[in-house]
């Protein structure tokens, strides 16, 4: 019998894209001008794409993800400029909340809202994700302003467990918070490479949703690959 369901954040709750970008942008630039530095948007531009890439590698290869103090130092580095350390910290502080000044902010995937208030009457709910430049805590305002938060027993992400998914830890914990064991659990997620691999390696079940993102990876099988909630909700329905 499942008692716990977790879910991924990013394209499976909520719709990845960059609802930040202009903002993070506008204010990197900001900086910049007040401390009488010129560059271009061309510098800038493969400056975040050293970033980018830099982030990725030690997401696929360290099973962790970088903060955006990270992120920022390796843009400031490929451009060669250093910052005061208080200006430094208060542009990297920026790339993670930003997201908070989005307009619009985070979508909800179509029925990830209504799908989770009725699980939530049936089993634990929990969330494990990875967080990318935005921190747990400023994606759980996301989950707060959508009345979900109250749904989920957990919301356990990689910025706050120190490792990211597929390593075990980060789904052990979740489940330790569940009062679950991993055959009692499944997870609902996009991606192969973390979600699947990482839920399977433990011993739950995991789900792969396609309805933001469909990962060409299959180089594990998931239980079952669902397109929508409704889906999720008729699998979850045989399972008994």
């Amino acid at each position: 019998m499942l008692k716990a369901i977790t879910f991924d954040f990013w394209n499976t709750l909520y719709t990845a894209a960059p609802y930040a970008f202009a903002l993070r942008r506008k204010f990197m630039f900001e900086v910049f001008a007040k401390n009488h530095i010129d560059v271009s948007v061309e510098q800038v531009d493969e400056a975040e794409e050293v970033a980018r890439q830099t982030w990725n590698r030690v997401w696929r290869d360290e099973y962790r993800t970088p903060p955006a103090a990270d992120w920022v130092r390796w843009m400031l580095d490929e451009l060669l400029i250093q910052l005061p350390s208080d200006v430094f910290k208060a542009l990297a502080d920026y790339f993670d909340r930003s997201l908070l000044d989005a307009n619009p902010g985070p979508v909800l995937t179509d029925g990830a809202a209504e799908t989770v208030q009725r699980l939530a009457q049936r089993y634990k709910l929990g969330v494990i994700s990875d967080s990318g430049l935005s921190t747990g805590r400023t994606l759980r305002h996301f989950l707060k302003r959508d009345s979900l938060l109250d749904c989920f027993t957990c919301t356990t992400f990689s910025d706050e467990t120190g490792v990211s998914k597929p390593h075990a830890r980060i789904f052990q914990i979740a489940l330790d918070r569940l009062g679950a064991q991993p055959h009692e659990a499944v997870h609902l997620g996009d991606l192969t490479h973390s979600d699947i691999a990482g839920a399977k390696a433990i011993g739950m079940q995991a789900v792969r949703l396609t309805a933001n993102y469909d990962d060409t990876n299959r180089s594990i099988e998931p239980d079952a690959v669902v397109q929508s909630y409704a889906e999720f909700e008729e699998w979850l329905e045989k399972q008994g």
